[in-house]
């Protein structure tokens, strides 16, 4: 094991004179970050982003199904709502049937990436990253015996915001106290649901090939920290470096092909009208 890369304690404290490691997992790869360096390509970033957002497409066909499915069982009219193309109802059923098509669709999206390569790579960037912060400078061993569970993962943040918007949003509509009920609720136990959501949906273990790449870019990010340990950069620097921009233009550019499609996915998806 290679010396000059100080371990993080268990509490996530950094060592004074090293920056906190940000990651995320990318298409064919890890990204690796700190304010001064980024492992992956411009273009590695963005087709993430859009990768993101065609996720995000499929899991909304897919929620249509379901959702219609069990309007057809049911006799609610769940395929309706979430195409916004229902009529005048009762507020409270409306809200309900809002609430169970936007769990189903957030469900099927974490599906839809639990079953992609992005799981395995999410997997290893974490496993990497406990192994950075244990021992310094990470080996195969070293990362493999790691949880793919991580207390900074942003899915942490998203299991404490998504809530607000899932959930208390609707209930804004008919039951304002219930929805600061859920905000609190969502925020306090974000860590808890977030664990789970990461251990079950959002990572899997990874193959050989794929902690190789994470290690590949952990020990790049590292030789590259030796070489220049106290960069001053601008924060829009650092913000580049870590990727943020770039996965924001795949993002922003997936989302609005996503929405060009959605305008048409009532038409799309009418099965009476394609078979005639």
């Amino acid at each position: 094991m290679k010396s000059g890369y100080p371990a993080v304690q268990d509490n996530d404290t950094v060592p004074t004179g090293r920056p906190r490691i940000g990651g995320t997992a990318v298409v064919g790869g890890v990204h690796l970050s700190t304010p001064t360096f980024g492992t992956a390509s411009f273009w590695q970033l963005v087709v993430t982003g859009l990768a993101l957002m065609a996720m995000g497409g499929t899991a909304l066909v897919l929620s249509y199904v379901v959702l219609w499915t069990i309007g057809q069982i049911t006799g609610s009219p769940l395929a309706e709502v979430q195409l916004q193309v229902l009529g005048p109802t009762a507020a409270v059923q409306y809200v309900i049937w809002q609430i169970v098509g936007n769990l189903v669709t957030f469900f099927l999206f974490l599906l839809v990436v639990r079953l992609t390569p992005l799981a395995a790579y999410h997997g290893a960037e974490h496993k990497v990253v406990h192994a950075i912060e244990r021992y310094g400078y990470p080996t195969r061993e070293m990362a493999r015996e790691m949880p793919r569970v991580h207390r900074r993962c942003g899915t942490t943040l998203l299991a404490g915001i998504l809530p607000a918007f899932l959930i208390a949003a609707p209930l804004l509509l008919v039951a304002p106290a219930l929805a600061v009920v859920v905000v609190l609720l969502g925020w306090t136990f974000r860590y808890r649901v977030g664990a789970l959501i990461q251990q079950h949906l959002t990572t899997k273990e990874p193959s050989e090939e794929q902690l190789a790449a994470g290690l590949e870019a952990a020990h790049r990010l590292l030789d590259d920290w030796r070489r220049n340990p106290h960069t001053d950069l601008s924060a829009l620097v650092s913000l580049w470096h870590r990727g943020f921009v770039q996965l924001l233009v795949g993002v922003l550019t997936g989302s609005q092909l996503l929405h060009w499609a959605y305008q048409y996915l009532h038409i799309w998806l009418d099965w009476e009208l394609w078979l005639g």
